[in-house]
């Protein structure tokens, strides 16, 4: 009955927050074994090729509703993209945080992750995986919101090969307590809708190219996946190159430069983008950046001469820098326009 109830709960979930219909699920269980015959891995699996598809549930792990879920997340992928990750022995002895490759990685860490997802409707901020009763104990556990980049290999390895970074990153996409760079709070039903849709995903990269395509926020979805050690972020350029400028001496120029214009980022809006000034050649030549991302040119009154301005672009990850002249000339003469005037009342 616990089996099932998990089993339930978990099509419950995903079917409510999505309007998917995740498909049917076969689990297998038996008192006291940990073994299920002519298997050659004692523990809880899922099977989706002969005989399949079906998970299995070993005895040891049948109080760790984590677990119950974890193995029904592999059985559900596997019905909408018929994708299973059979051939990988390496991933066969994987754990939390152990290094193995992106396709294990991804696999176990989206299963890793599902539980937690699945598992909020009972305890909110129950970012535990359990191997035990939980939520957070009853034996062996792994808090995936504690993981960060200060965790330092071996103990704990970085990056998208790991299946605990994966699932933290995942994690992180879905609640609502952001840490560190960690500023999304996207739900369950964005990150279902690109694992449940063929072609099948085999990494979190190719999980990553297709949240792009669905139009979804890359800007704060990329800090959460850095957050958890993996960096799929490109650093904001400037194209075109930001243009010299030329004021007059004793003249102001406001909006010189739209840093809008000159800048862009792959997974940063214009909005999302940050600019300060990190050089000036000769603090007289007066350039500012205003809070409409504008740079304002006024020179000190009488001043004549030139300055390279250096300006930075930060995507809150990662920063480009670009550097432009000003220079300020003399006013050779001045042109006086004559005025006509009505002198009828």
């Amino acid at each position: 009955m616990w089996i099932f109830q998990d089993l339930r709960r978990a099509w419950e979930y995903i079917t409510s927050q999505t309007g998917i219909d995740p498909g049917s699920a076969t689990a297998k269980w038996e008192r006291a074994a940990n073994c299920y015959p002519s298997w050659p891995v004692c523990s809880s699996y899922f099977n989706g090729g002969v005989g399949g598809p079906y998970v299995y549930i070993a005895h040891d792990n049948a109080i760790s509703s984590d677990t119950v879920i974890h193995e029904t997340g592999h059985h559900y992928m596997w019905n909408a993209t018929g994708w299973w990750l059979w051939w990988d022995v390496w991933c066969y002895n994987h754990n939390l945080f152990s290094q193995e490759d992106v396709n294990c990685g991804w696999s176990e860490g989206w299963a890793d992750f599902i539980p937690l997802a699945v598992n909020s409707t009972l305890n909110p901020n129950d970012s535990c995986f359990d191997f035990g009763s939980g939520p957070c104990g009853g034996g062996f556990f792994e808090n995936l919101e504690l993981r960060n980049r200060d965790d330092l290999p071996p103990v704990f390895p970085w990056g998208d090969s790991v299946e605990g970074r994966v699932a933290g990153a995942l994690y992180d996409l879905f609640d609502g307590v952001n840490e560190g760079f960690d500023s999304a709070t996207f739900g369950f039903t964005p990150i279902a809708n690109n694992v449940f849709q063929a072609p099948n995903e085999d990494c979190l990269e190719a999980f990553w190219e297709g949240w792009k395509i669905s139009e979804e926020n890359e800007h704060h979805a990329v800090r959460a996946i850095y957050q958890n050690t993996i960096d799929y972020d490109t650093p904001p350029r400037y194209e075109p190159s930001l243009p010299d400028r030329i004021v007059l001496q004793g003249l102001g120029c406001e909006n010189a430069i739209d840093l809008w214009t000159y800048s862009t980022d792959d997974e940063s809006s214009d909005s999302e983008l940050d600019w300060q000034i990190v050089y000036t050649s000769d603090w007289r030549c007066g350039a500012t950046i205003d809070g409409g991302d504008m740079v304002d040119i006024h020179p000190q009154s009488g001043w004549l001469g030139s300055c390279d301005v250096t300006i930075q672009a930060n995507d809150s990850l990662k920063t480009t820098n670009d550097t432009f002249r000003v220079n300020v000339l003399p006013v050779q003469a001045w042109v006086f326009l004559p005025i006509v005037m009505n002198s009828n009342p």
